[in-house]
């Protein structure tokens, strides 16, 4: 699902020509707008549909910058500089304020009513285009209805509950007085609404589904649904499906070789490693599924470049914690540390060996032209193994978490198509972590016996969740998997001890503790004004 993995001259004609990035509201389509068009003039084609498809995701291009920062700030992955506004501080500080810029929903909200637009006006695109059939109308819908589904998954891991936009809403209102959800309620809408948009078999095998799978991979979003409904079960069913629709479906999104410094070019502007541009050391382009493009050249500047580099304004910096992760792993070769994902990838040093943020800065020539990574093949392992090892499968769990489906090993019968696969660690050159026989659970404590039931889960989740946080940094993964095991655990301390334990301040990290104890403060305040 490469959401606007497009050219970026496509989305400046997007956005000039379709979407204003607002609403779509009959205004946008005033005669007297300058070059704007009509929506009778716009609904003609299937080129048309896919170009309003692209426009609906116009609005996320401002609003996953801030995302990142609030995930890294809330979570474990970053502290505020000295430099830092102070909306960020409090952003570390648990101080949740509405007049906080980075906290606003609208933005979220314009995706939903622009989506809606769309969806309104398809079926003038059937009456005029022989090729627009019900077929290519299902996916076209299906794409919308998906990325739909992903913004309220989004805004209700953020705020804890969502304004229920109705589908004929195709303006952004003055005030959410919608139906209000909370997260459980919205997740069950959501999985019953994007249930009909998950291909058969049958339209498998006509390859139907590929006309639009470049902007939305409606299985990996239905997985990620279930994952936090805590239906382990169907979460593993529809991630390990969404990992084998790339191309077709014999093919799957592969945790494949990244030789050397191959591993950050996936995080490169322009495209690099989605499959758009021959990506460089020649890198399968299987990792990427979903990825918001910026380009300075067309005056679509990604600002965390800006937020996070020594030479600009460095409000952010990577948590020591973060560091330490890196520089602890254990390579198959040599003892220097997490060499391909840490230090010179996803952070670095300046010459006085100050720590930054690499991620968004490694093309140095168009620093703010980085892709923002929504989604990718490394991702959905990790889920993927998470669902399993909570599923009962915690071996198959454990294989995709390391070292993958060596020829060696024998797989199990739903895995004979991940030959290629060489695992999260594997892929990154790192020994395999592993669950010992026995542990010691507390300080001082002996434990002879194996770990069994509730504490290898436990355990083993633990692992895939630090893998997470150094394969995902700064991807605005951590808060929400933080959230989700704490959650799931019915123990916040597992979140807000880890949270707690980045601040150097002891005062500081005890305050946030206490906050963080309390289930009501993990969200953000849900404002019903928008803008």
């Amino acid at each position: 699902m490469k959401i606007l993995n497009i050219k970026s001259t496509q989305l400046l004609a997007i956005l000039v020509v379709v979407f204003t990035g607002f609403s779509c509201s009959d205004k946008f389509f005033d005669e007297q707008a300058g070059e704007r068009i009509t929506p009778d003039q716009h609904y003609k084609s299937v080129i048309d549909a896919q170009n309003s498809l692209a426009g609906a995701f116009v609005p996320l291009q401002a609003v996953l910058p801030k995302l990142i920062m609030i995930d890294g700030l809330r979570s474990d992955m970053m502290t505020p500089t000295s430099t830092a506004d102070a909306y960020l501080k409090d952003l570390n500080n648990q101080v949740l304020s509405f007049d906080n810029p980075y906290l606003d929903a609208s933005d979220y909200y314009k995706v939903i009513v622009n989506a809606n637009e769309a969806l309104a006006n398809l079926a003038k695109i059937a009456a005029v285009d022989r090729d627009f059939d019900d077929y290519t109308m299902k996916y076209t819908k299906g794409a919308l209805v998906g990325l739909k589904s992903w913004t309220y998954l989004t805004l209700i891991r953020l705020y804890g509950q969502a304004a229920l936009i109705d589908d004929n809403l195709v303006a952004l209102p003055e005030n959410l007085n919608q139906t209000i959800l909370t997260k459980d309620a919205m997740l069950d809408v959501l999985i019953e609404g994007l249930l009909p948009y998950i291909p058969s078999t049958e339209e498998l095998t006509q390859k139907l589904e590929l006309r639009f799978t470049n902007f939305m991979n409606n299985k990996a979003v239905l997985g990620e649904l279930y994952l936090e409904k805590g239906d382990y079960a169907n979460a593993a069913i529809y991630l390990k499906m969404a990992i084998e629709s790339y191309k077709n479906s014999t093919d799957i999104y592969k945790v494949n070789s990244y030789s050397n410094e191959a591993w950050k070019t996936m995080f490169l502007g322009g495209e690099s490693g989605t499959g758009s541009i021959p990506p460089a050391n020649n890198i399968a382009p299987s990792e990427n599924i979903s990825v918001m493009a910026y380009d300075q050249n067309e005056g679509q500047f990604n600002p965390l470049a800006r937020w996070i580099l020594p030479t600009d304004q460095f409000m952010v910096q990577p948590s020591q914690i973060l560091i330490n992760d890196y520089k602890t792993q254990i390579p198959l070769k040599g003892t220097n540390g997490d060499v391909y994902r840490g230090i010179g990838a996803t952070i670095d040093t300046t010459s006085s060996g100050v720590y930054y943020i690499n991620k968004y800065s490694i093309n140095k020539a168009e620093p703010f032209s980085s892709d923002i990574t929504i989604s990718r093949a490394a991702d959905l392992h990790l889920l993927l193994a998470e669902a399993l090892n909570r599923n009962g499968e915690s071996a198959t769990a454990l294989i995709i978490l390391n070292q993958g489906f060596k020829p060696e090993l024998k797989k199990p019968a739903l895995y004979t198509k991940w030959s290629k696969n060489l695992g999260i660690r594997g892929r990154a050159y790192l020994q395999s972590v592993v669950v010992p026989d026995s542990a010691f659970l507390t300080p001082g404590a002996v434990k002879k016996s194996p770990l069994t039931g509730a504490d290898r889960i436990n355990y083993i989740e633990d692992l895939i969740m630090t893998e997470r946080s150094m394969e995902l940094a700064f991807e605005g993964k951590r808060w929400f998997d933080l959230v989700r095991v704490a959650k799931r655990r019915q123990d916040p301390a597992y979140l807000a001890n880890k949270v707690a334990a980045k601040f150097t301040n002891t005062a500081e990290g005890d305050a946030v503790r206490a906050k963080l104890m309390n289930e009501n403060n993990w969200y953000l305040p849900f404002k019903k004004e928008i803008k």
